[in-house]
């Protein structure tokens, strides 16, 4: 029972960082980004990142890194992805919809202030233009 309460408190005060990582596949009709969500952990000693759920936002293209202590509000777990979208926002689900609950649900048990946001860009298809 002793280990319980230590290790709850331990948790309670735990500011290590969580570190989720997008990888962003292409560009929506919308210009916003879709992508994979990863969670990065350590199995047998080995730091990897692993596939967790599906990404949707509209955070800046030239946007590497992100906490989200410093931005509060970019995280939505309110909303599906066919809902209307504002600026830098981040929307997470799963690869099918009846899934995305559970996906949110892991999502919102970490802290915000934990929560270190890494994107990568190197993969999308096609960035569509605008036009001038």
């Amino acid at each position: 029972m002793l280990n319980r309460i230590l290790t709850w408190l331990k948790n309670l005060f735990n500011y290590s960082p969580v570190h989720l990582a997008i990888v962003r596949r292409y560009t929506d009709a919308n210009s916003r980004f879709v992508g994979e969500l990863y969670l990065y952990g350590v199995f047998a000693g080995v730091g990897t990142y692993r596939l967790v759920g599906c990404s949707l936002d509209s955070l800046p293209f030239d946007l590497a890194a992100l906490s989200l202590a410093d931005e509060p509000r970019t995280l939505d777990l309110a909303h599906d992805f066919l809902e209307p979208m504002a600026e830098n926002m981040l929307r997470v689900g799963a690869p099918e919809p009846k899934d995305n609950e559970n996906v949110r649900r892991m999502i919102s048990n970490i802290p915000r202030r934990n929560i270190r946001l890494v994107i990568q860009n190197k993969f999308i298809e096609r960035v569509m233009d605008k036009k001038a």
